[in-house]
């Protein structure tokens, strides 16, 4: 079995092309972002919808695991508390005419 590096060449094959679907997957995401703050002169996030997925599972987390909230409360409060997050920052941060 060949090796470079200590490491088997499939193993180390494998793990490049994971690294370059990885970049290629965040050079998308910025192209992206760069297109709409170009056109529109605001940084937006509608088209990533997994942000908010993100926020809501990890506010979920929070407010169950550390604060001790009922599962079913927290995970009815997580989404209106990411939602009005969203809301502060666009409006306070975001937003050119206030």
């Amino acid at each position: 079995m060949s090796m470079i590096f200590g490491v088997p060449v499939a193993v180390l094959s494998g793990q490049l092309l994971l690294g370059l679907i990885n970049g290629a997957f965040y050079a998308l995401l910025s192209l992206g972002l760069a297109v709409i703050f170009g056109l529109l002169k605001i940084i937006n996030f509608c088209p990533w919808v997994h942000f908010y997925m993100l926020g809501c599972a990890f506010a979920q987390w929070f407010l169950f695991n550390t604060l001790g909230i009922n599962y079913w409360v927290a995970l009815f409060l997580a989404p209106l508390i990411v939602g009005t997050l969203g809301i502060l920052i666009e409006y306070f941060l975001l937003r050119k005419n206030r």
